[in-house]
């Protein structure tokens, strides 16, 4: 699986690397014959990585309790600031 156009890993490095992580640490690299338990095993997984995983990016926070938490900052990996909108979960 390859989150980018023309299969360059630089093109779009962070959705790059969730994808190995996401293969890697929780097995979904791994051949799911159903697509109905491959779709529940990754549903676990980002469920895992957003809510269960700390993140050393963000000084050892989970991703869900950053983005629910205004007032904590984290490095951003975009080039230029833009104010990006809050996101609701």
């Amino acid at each position: 699986m390859s989150m980018t156009e023309q299969y360059d890993p630089y093109e779009n490095a962070i959705e790059e690397r969730i994808n190995r992580t996401l293969k890697y640490e929780y097995g979904l690299r791994n051949c799911i014959k159903n697509t109905a338990i491959a779709q529940e095993v990754t549903k676990q997984a980002v469920y895992i990585y957003n809510n269960l995983r700390t993140h050393f990016s963000l000084e050892l926070r989970k991703p869900a309790e950053v983005h629910l938490n205004p007032n904590i900052k984290y490095k951003s990996y975009r080039r230029n600031n833009v104010n990006l909108t809050e996101l609701t979960i």
